[in-house]
């Protein structure tokens, strides 16, 4: 069984263009910020976007193991389970007539169907709660109810739109692994929409990213996501991303480097990493995270040092730079400087202290070479 989309979609002044596919027992991760189109594609899949109060308009192809679904097959007949950040459970059923309410409508048996609830409730570890209804269960519980309702249905494909959003850290964590053992287990196409990086790093083996209704970037999970391909993506992995061209020792060197009082660069200008092996003159780009990034007191000699006339700039992978904004994260800080202010570093408060990071220090900064990607630019 697999989804095949590639279609354009008009719903009111938005339009989305954009193919994509995922492959039996595959998840498949959609990132992208809001109005970037994920919940249009989810639409279009579904074939709900007939029902979002605007003219919407679907053409292309959309295909599940063979069948076409084009907007004269109503989302009832499409196969196709969908959850939401809200479960929008029967308030007046529960949680087993809720699961059994799919195969009911299906002409299923009442007896067969209320067995068949009973082993999806027991499959998301809730067959003692079939009783209880929706008001009676956590947003955790209630959230299983309706993963065991959508797998009860058989659907040839599962869209998950958003589904941890609206649950807390502990039970976003337990239901990601609920949904990985699912994915282990149920052999159909899953497609997770999100605006979370994890999601697609614990669950889904491929990756596309959305930005106003244009795929900007498709691949393996581990090369989107490791090895984004522009700032913009880069800002949705949460990873750094410079941009240069080789230089005859094959060291990427970036443009625009600022210079200190004695005309010394710092950087960062020049980069070396694991990946690609580039040839000079290549234009290539340099990735690593935000908490990569070591902080040293006070600026380090080396940059004061006027660079030798065949080796610019201070050693690889290194820089200095006045602190210009911080921001709380979990557990520290993040902050930039205003030499370089796209480039974001992490680190713990008890970093923050021994490092004596305030605003406007002088600080200096380095990232080890098997933490730093390198990649050559197509």
């Amino acid at each position: 069984m697999k989804l095949d989309v590639d279609i354009r979609a008009r719903v009111g002044t938005f339009t989305l263009e954009a193919a994509i596919t995922a492959a039996e027992g595959e998840v498949l991760a959609i990132l992208g910020p809001n109005g970037s189109g994920k919940s249009t594609l989810l639409g279009a899949i579904a074939g709900h976007l007939d029902h979002v109060g605007r003219h919407a308009e679907v053409t292309g192809r959309i295909t599940l193991g063979g069948r076409m679904l084009d907007q004269s097959v109503p989302p009832e007949r499409r196969r196709i389970g969908l959850l939401g950040q809200h479960t929008t459970l029967f308030p007046h059923l529960t949680a087993l007539d809720n699961v059994a309410f799919g195969p009911r409508a299906q002409r299923m048996r009442r007896a067969d169907a209320g067995e068949l609830a009973r082993r999806h409730l027991a499959d998301v570890g809730l067959g003692d709660l079939g009783d209880r209804r929706p008001s009676q269960l956590s947003g955790g519980q209630r959230q299983r109810v309706a993963l065991a309702r959508a797998l009860a249905a058989a659907p040839d494909a599962l869209l998950l739109d958003e589904p941890f959003a609206a649950l807390d850290a502990q039970t976003s964590a337990q239901a990601r692994r609920l949904v990985s053992q699912l994915r282990d287990r149920v052999s159909v196409p899953m497609v997770l929409v999100t605006h979370d990086p994890m999601d697609a790093v614990m669950l889904a083996s491929r990756t596309v990213v959305l930005h106003e209704g244009r795929v900007v970037q498709e691949g393996s999970t581990r090369d989107v996501l490791g090895h984004p391909n522009s700032p913009f993506v880069a800002a949705i992995a949460g990873v750094n991303l410079v941009s240069g061209i080789a230089s005859s020792e094959g060291i990427l060197h970036t443009a625009g480097d600022a210079t200190s009082t004695t005309g010394a660069t710092i950087g960062p200008n020049r980069w070396i990493g694991r990946g690609d092996r580039l040839a000079p003159g290549d234009a290539g780009t340099a990735v690593f995270s935000p908490g990569a990034v070591r902080v040293h007191p006070g600026a380090a000699r080396a940059f004061e040092t006027p660079p030798a006339a065949d080796e610019p700039g201070a050693a690889p992978n290194t820089w200095r730079g006045t602190v210009a904004h911080l921001e709380a994260i979990p557990g520290g800080v993040r902050l930039f400087t205003t030499e370089h202010p796209d480039i974001a570093v992490d680190c713990s408060s008890m970093a923050a202290v021994d490092a004596g990071i305030r605003p406007d220090a002088v600080l200096s900064f380095s990232v080890l070479e098997q933490d730093v990607s390198v990649r050559r630019s197509h």
